[in-house]
């Protein structure tokens, strides 16, 4: 039975980790530190990393993109106060995974001779 616990705590450190590492990469304030202030609560930073795979990069760029939202706002007196979006879409930039790859010419044939 200690084995089976060993085996799930392994687990949870790997969980831990990657969710701390999320959380450095979002600028997320610490859970432990209940201040309310983080955009994402770690249930939904978990979810992120399991639509990912696990991969703690491609889960930043969709937190960073989340973070985005125009935040500026417009008081009745007419001052404006500037919102983060250009901050927080730098950062996604940084972490935006790259889905390019070679293309094949239109008019060649995709040979495939088993070889």
């Amino acid at each position: 039975m200690a084995e089976n616990d060993n085996v799930e705590i392994v687990q949870n450190d790997d969980d831990r980790a990657s969710l701390a590492v999320l959380r450095i990469l979002l600028m997320e304030p610490d859970s432990q530190n209940d201040c309310g202030c983080g955009c994402f609560s770690d249930d939904e930073l978990l979810a992120m990393l399991d639509r990912h795979g696990g991969d703690v990069r491609a889960a930043a760029y969709e937190g960073l993109l989340r973070k985005a939202e125009d935040d500026a706002a417009r008081l009745p007196d007419g001052l404006t106060l500037p919102g983060n979006r250009d901050f927080w879409l730098g950062l996604a930039r940084y972490y935006r995974p790259c889905v390019s790859r070679a293309l094949t010419r239109a008019d060649e044939e995709w040979k495939n001779d088993g070889d």
